[in-house]
């Protein structure tokens, strides 16, 4: 992924929005001085997380920055208030949120996004590394605000007599070499472990000559309760008894091994007549219901036949009661035989089932005498496991095991002298080897074999471009990290009229050399007052022909990315940037007329009016 700024906005309320927008290309903002040139620099700063405040906002009035980007990927909005470590994030790309993002990381975690890893992958980096930061391997984030030394050269760096690029704490040297190692080659060497500082192998070493002696000191007092115990078994061959208690404890535990498999097979006996033995009353169960409703049964057909019976004991009516006239009765049918019937067929179905149910019954109790059996069987060989044959196992083990520690003490009573003598020996010869044998992680060591030669090949083209007086040889030194011109360094060659100018020559140098063999590169240049000796008053500034070819090459290469100069306007060279396709904008404090499309009194509206 590649990106560019297209407008920066800082708002306030009841005040008027103060927008500066930008091209793909070459951008220019001058103006006089204080008129708020570097504040548009500072706001973007702000939205990206690389400064705490952009102005003061009882002074300005104004109180939020928005950051518009665009990627090859689509646009993103950034937004945040002054005083707030918040930073929300309006996208429709896929691979970033929306929403809001931490500014900072939080030592016990962050439950929002944090806004270093959106601005990483703005040049492509979509998984956070973790660099070596240090010579013993340690091991951190990689930092969006380390990288931006690398394309953002500050004011405040722009005169650096040394270095511009490094930070300015020595100690933040290495992190910073490979955070460059990591855009150049995306490499974060992951299988090399960290090694402990000199401080830690100190105590380490501390430590183990402590337990050294520690240990020796144990090796005595047993040596000394050793001697005391030998009487004990001065009549004794220790380890003709110690095998006779081995075969016994394994005889012991054969028939333990036995024991169990006997427990196990009559475990698995018992729980098939277990179930046998459900079956068998879920039948009886049966059965019994099925006594209960053939006596039932039995007891309703007994009471019809009965009814009937009496039923035909009793005369019939020949007479109407009501008229007293002759009536004919009607002849009644009787249900006598087909119930004495049905009477015969259950009772005999009874008998059969009260012999069924005989069978059963003595089925079962002969389940119920071999379940007893087994339980009891099963109990006494679990009883004898756990009363005598553990127990007398655990014994022959507790003797073996101090027959053992004898013999253990004999042996160590033997070599006690040159044992103690060995690790004596081997911990001098560690702590003499340990410093010549500690690997060191120098990040500069991993970077491409032509490096150098190609920084200074194009610091030379860069230099040569931009008219550089009597330029003989250009050369960056790795030691520290400067460009040297003609054989020197900027501050014993020149003074500080020279020193912005060629600082900016080496951005522009890595801004070439990122984009051409970096894995991961960055597509945005930015410097303010790239001629800021010329406000000094020094005797030894740059030739005009020197100023203008410096920002002609700004004109030449901004089809390699965009770049974003502050200037003064009296020492920005007289070019046609704008019919060269450059953006410029000026804030002239109503001094003059500006002569470029774009212009006005200062950044922030109403600020020095």
């Amino acid at each position: 992924m590649t990106f560019y700024i297209t407008k920066v906005t800082a708002t306030g309320t009841g005040k008027t929005p103060s927008t500066v927008t930008f091209n793909k290309g070459l951008n220019i903002i001058c103006g006089v001085s204080d008129s708020g040139k570097t504040c548009v620099l500072k706001c973007i700063q702000f939205a990206m997380g690389v400064i705490n405040k952009p102005f003061e906002h009882n002074q300005t009035g104004y109180n939020s920055v928005s950051l518009d980007l665009m990627t090859s990927e689509g646009p993103i909005h950034l937004s945040r208030k002054l005083g707030k470590n918040i930073v929300n994030v309006v996208t429709e790309i896929n691979s970033i949120e929306s929403g809001d993002y931490d500014v900072d990381y939080k030592t016990n975690g962050n439950k929002r996004p944090v806004l270093n890893e959106l601005c990483l992958k703005l040049i492509g980096i979509n998984e956070l590394p973790m660099i070596i930061s240090n010579q013993d391997f340690a091991r951190q984030r990689l930092k969006w605000n380390t990288l931006t030394r690398l394309f953002w050269l500050r004011e405040q760096d722009i005169e650096n007599p040394k270095s511009v690029l490094l930070p300015s704490s020595p100690t933040q040297y290495p992190y910073f070499f490979s955070s460059l190692l990591y855009l150049l080659t995306g490499d974060n060497y992951p299988n090399m472990e960290e090694q402990d500082k000199d401080e830690i192998s100190k105590a380490k070493r501390d430590a183990v000559r402590q337990f050294v002696n520690g240990r020796i000191a144990q090796l005595s007092t047993k040596r000394e309760e050793l001697q005391n115990s030998l009487f004990e078994y001065s009549n004794l061959d220790i380890e003709e008894e110690m095998q006779k208690l081995i075969d016994n404890l394994s005889e012991t535990e054969q028939t333990l091994v036995a024991a169990t498999e006997e427990s196990k097979d009559l475990l698995s006996t018992l729980l098939i007549f277990k179930e046998k033995e459900a079956e068998t009353k879920v039948t009886h169960s049966h059965f019994q219901s099925l006594k209960s409703q053939y006596t039932a049964d039995i007891k309703r057909l007994t009471f019809i036949v009965d009814g009937e019976v009496h039923l035909h004991t009793i005369d019939t009516n020949h007479k109407c009661p009501f008229c007293d006239g002759n009536i004919k009765p009607s002849e009644r049918k009787s249900f006598i035989e087909a119930s004495r019937a049905e009477l015969n067929r259950i009772i005999a179905q009874l008998q059969g089932l009260t012999e069924s149910e005989n069978d059963i019954v003595s089925t079962l109790n002969e389940l119920q005498k071999k379940i007893n059996y087994l339980e009891s069987r099963r109990a006494e060989i679990e009883k004898w496991i756990e009363i005598e044959l553990v127990p007398q196992a655990d014994k022959l083990r507790n003797v073996i095991q101090q027959y053992r520690t004898y013999i253990q003490l004999q042996q160590e009573s033997t070599v006690l002298h040159n044992v103690s003598q060995d690790w004596i020996t081997e911990l001098q010869k560690q702590e003499q080897n340990e410093d010549l044998e500690k690997p060191k992680f120098k990040p500069k060591e991993h970077y491409p074999v032509d490096f150098n030669s190609r920084i200074d090949k194009i610091a030379y083209s860069i230099l040569t471009e931009c008219n550089y007086e009597n330029l003989n040889t250009a050369h960056f030194n790795m030691g520290t990290f400067d460009l040297e011109v003609n054989g020197l360094a900027k501050e014993v060659s020149h003074g500080k009229g020279y020193w912005a100018f060629i600082n900016t020559v080496l951005g522009l140098t890595f801004r070439q050399y990122l984009q051409e063999d970096a894995v991961y590169k960055p597509s945005i240049f930015v410097v303010d007052t790239p001629l800021l000796g010329l406000d000094q008053g020094v005797n030894d500034n740059a030739p005009t022909s020197m100023r203008t070819a410096l920002f002609q090459y700004f004109i030449d290469s901004q089809s390699k990315g965009q770049i974003i100069v502050i200037e003064n306007t009296k020492d920005l060279p007289d070019l046609e940037y704008e019919s060269a396709g450059a953006k410029v904008i000026e804030f002239t404090h109503n001094k003059y007329k500006s002569k470029y499309k774009e212009s006005r009194y200062g950044f922030l509206h109403d600020l020095y009016k």
